[in-house]
């Protein structure tokens, strides 16, 4: 597994690099109308949750490559190094946008009550006592695909100590990642994960 500062060198090795950021950028579609103007949204590929990323070799420490997310890199390149504790908040609540002045940076409760804030989380009042949709499709991405920037699958006490502000056990981490309890959300997700392995 990479050390998070062979991590943070491919990063600010490929933000230093002016062609590779412009290469970066024709990826990027400014939006000029409807509900999401002014995004810049990516054209690239996705992962399961909606989100844009993809897979750089250059610069690796070994020459085999590593996964990021669209709306980070373009945070970083734009803004700096963040490191993978902090969250990305998108304030225009467009999953593809990576605009840096559409982000602000925030930690778990940042991003909970921000959905909580926005509404888009239906039938849940505090998203501080139960687990939302969201974070149910987050956890498992987290259990099957794994985290940014590395992408190794976390096992169950993984997840469980990310989410100690939320006060979730095993078994409710056990129940979400073997679907057997919001069925809807785990078909959904490998209905999508499915559709991504035939393309």
């Amino acid at each position: 597994m990479a050390s998070d500062e062979e991590i943070r060198t491919h990063i600010e090795a490929l933000c230093a690099d002016k062609d590779w950021v412009k290469s970066f950028n024709s990826k990027l579609k400014k939006v000029k109308s409807g509900e999401h103007k002014g995004c810049l949204e990516w054209q690239g590929g996705l992962d399961k949750g909606g989100y844009g990323r993809f897979h750089v070799k250059k610069y690796h420490e070994t020459g085999t490559g590593r996964n990021f997310f669209a709306h980070r890199m373009s945070y970083m390149i734009n803004r700096g190094y963040i490191t993978p504790a902090e969250l990305i908040l998108h304030q225009c609540h467009n999953r593809l946008c990576c605009n840096p002045s559409h982000h602000k940076l925030g930690d778990h409760m940042d991003n909970m009550d921000d959905l909580h804030d926005s509404k888009r989380i239906a039938g849940e009042n505090n998203p501080r006592s139960k687990l939302t949709e969201d974070e149910v499709w987050d956890i498992l991405s987290l259990y099957y695909e794994g985290i940014e920037p590395i992408y190794e699958p976390l096992s169950i006490g993984d997840i469980v100590k990310l989410y100690v502000d939320v006060g979730i056990k095993r078994g409710t981490v056990s129940d979400i990642v073997y679907g057997r309890t919001w069925p809807y959300v785990y078909n959904e997700f490998f209905e999508m994960w499915h559709l991504e392995e035939d393309k």
